[in-house]
């Protein structure tokens, strides 16, 4: 699914990978177990592409979807925890919208026999033969279940996310990754902000994820 080949990192002429290369298979679960500045880091954002290797390659599909959770984040203001936590479904309310907006457009017109109003019939088709391939479901329930699986409580959902430390914060980002169901989850050091009840659901949810991690 992911390939590393003859992979080399330095920095200042000195290396932190020298040649290196390995797989990443579906489904596979692997942990970097290192020493601070081992490049553990360094080796996951290689993967999710937010940095370059001085030499060598990364094959991966195109269609691959990444979830990256990075150490440090730049959190976003203005929205609450459960707006923040439908941004993983931002693509299927995009869809939901661009239907209803089709549907309202087709009620309100009268031109049935022109070119514009077949199109429109067809975008509006289109649409929702494709929200049916999706298959959503209740995503509202799943953001629920995740949210509360990493302790939030239901009264947290309608509060500003800026209300929450920086720890929290990282909780609703990791919520939002794990809701996107990628095909590969790097997670860089994901346990740090979470106590023992959360660490404990999201190792089941690991486990039982159909995603390489």
């Amino acid at each position: 699914m992911i390939s590393l080949e003859q992979l080399t990192v330095e920095f200042g002429g000195s290396p932190l990978f020298d040649n290196i290369g390995f797989l990443i298979n579906h489904k596979d679960k692997i942990a970097l177990v290192g020493k601070n500045g081992a490049g553990k880091t360094t080796l996951l954002k290689l993967i999710a592409g937010k940095q370059n290797p001085t030499r060598g390659n990364i094959v991966m599909p195109s269609d691959l979807t990444i979830g990256y959770l990075p150490q440090h984040m730049i959190h976003n203001e203005g929205t609450t925890v459960m707006q923040e936590a439908e941004k993983a479904f931002e693509h299927i309310t995009k869809i939901q919208s661009d239907i209803e907006r089709y549907a309202n457009e087709m009620v309100t017109r009268t031109d049935y026999d022109s070119e514009g109003y077949l199109q429109l019939i067809e975008k509006h088709s289109r649409a929702s033969e494709h929200f049916q391939i999706i298959n959503p479901g209740n995503f509202q329930a799943e953001i629920e279940k995740t949210l509360i699986g990493l302790g939030f409580l239901r009264k947290d959902f309608d509060r500003p996310c800026s209300e929450f430390s920086g720890g929290w914060r990282m909780r609703i980002e990791l919520a939002k990754i794990l809701l996107q169901d990628p095909d590969v989850l790097l997670l860089d050091e994901p346990t740090n902000h979470l106590d023992i009840e959360s660490i404990q659901w999201l190792e089941s949810f690991l486990i039982n994820s159909g995603s390489a991690v």
